[in-house]
């Protein structure tokens, strides 16, 4: 059914707050009215679609909050955004300054949606580029200033029907790490990334500062959880047992598995990592590890036990 919500109280947002939206929906399609003026648009989350493009939550907010209030993150930078789906982040970039976005994404569907954002927001010609292609093989011509992204980082085990835009693979960086392969390409080294991520961490230090150590060697790592209390992966291994029960004994598998490889005690959150400008070039080895360093998440933005999202199973909209 047509119809528009304030979300403002949902989300904890503010009237007046840039990053607050409006909601529309008609049959499937969201339209996201924001306070500043932009209009994008996404899918309802509880399409049954692979291929569905995601709606914005509170954890997209953390970040948008995070552009607003810190513009000089994009005005007159060259913004990329992988993983794109509807754009919501490289748009609100735009929208705030940045000089131009190109957004990449494997999901054919996705173009059609930036592609009416553009056009709705009145972006000027040669500002946006809405690219249909496999991030480990796309070619680029000149490293970006800023990379914002959201890639599918649900940690999944190999027996759930994952979805293209949630799956992270088992622990929930398979994505990630094809962007982080190819950083040096496509990130200047004065650029730095913002990226959202759903990890699993070891004494509150998510695995991908482990894991991609060498990758993230030469700049300052930092990360920002988005909720609280952070959670138990054993709850998080019960409830895909709960989802899939007919899999339990293969889900206890990866469970154990990610546990041999990164330790007891393990807990899982939604986080945003911010990669700084390098401090070591390409290839020379920096004076030690790569710097880790933990910020204070905004209030409004932390999910809670009682937020649809905070045990975010692939495939539980289904």
């Amino acid at each position: 059914m047509p119809g528009a919500r304030d979300v403002r109280e949902v989300l904890g947002l503010m009237p007046g707050d840039p990053v607050s939206w409006t909601e529309h929906r008609d049959g499937e399609v969201l339209t996201y009215t924001f306070a500043g003026g932009l209009v994008t648009r996404a899918e309802v989350p509880g399409k049954d679609d692979a291929l569905r493009i995601l709606p914005l939550t509170r954890v997209q907010a953390a970040l948008l909050r995070r552009l607003a209030q810190q513009p000089s993150l994009v005005r007159g930078k060259r913004v990329f955004e992988p993983f794109a789906g509807s754009g919501a982040l490289g748009f609100m970039a735009l929208h705030l300054g940045a000089r131009s976005v190109d957004f990449l994404d494997i999901n054919p569907r996705a173009e059609a949606f930036q592609r009416w954002t553009a056009a709705a927001n009145g972006f000027p010609e040669g500002t946006v580029r809405s690219l249909t292609a496999d991030l480990r093989t796309h070619p680029v011509a000149e490293p970006y200033d800023l990379i914002l992204a959201n890639p599918p980082f649900l940690p999944t085990p190999d027996c759930v029907p994952g979805t293209l835009t949630s799956n992270g693979g088992p622990d929930g960086s398979r994505l990630l790490a094809l962007l982080l392969d190819r950083l040096d390409a496509f990130l200047t080294p004065e650029g730095e990334a913002q990226i959202l991520l759903y990890q699993p961490a070891r004494d509150g230090v998510p695995i991908v500062a482990e894991v991609f150590a060498e990758s993230l060697a030469g700049r300052v790592v930092e990360f920002t959880a988005l909720q609280r209390p952070l959670l138990p992966f054993p709850a998080y291994r019960a409830a895909y047992e709960r989802r899939y029960p007919a899999e339990r004994a293969r889900i206890r598998q990866w469970a154990a598995a990610l546990e041999a490889a990164h330790g007891p005690d393990l807990t899982v959150s939604y986080y945003l990592m911010r990669l700084g400008p390098r401090t070591a070039l390409p290839g020379v080895a920096p004076p030690g590890p790569a710097a880790v360093r933990f910020v204070d998440g905004h209030p409004d933005h932390l999910l809670t036990e009682d937020d649809v999202d905070y045990v975010p199973v692939d495939g539980r909209r289904r």
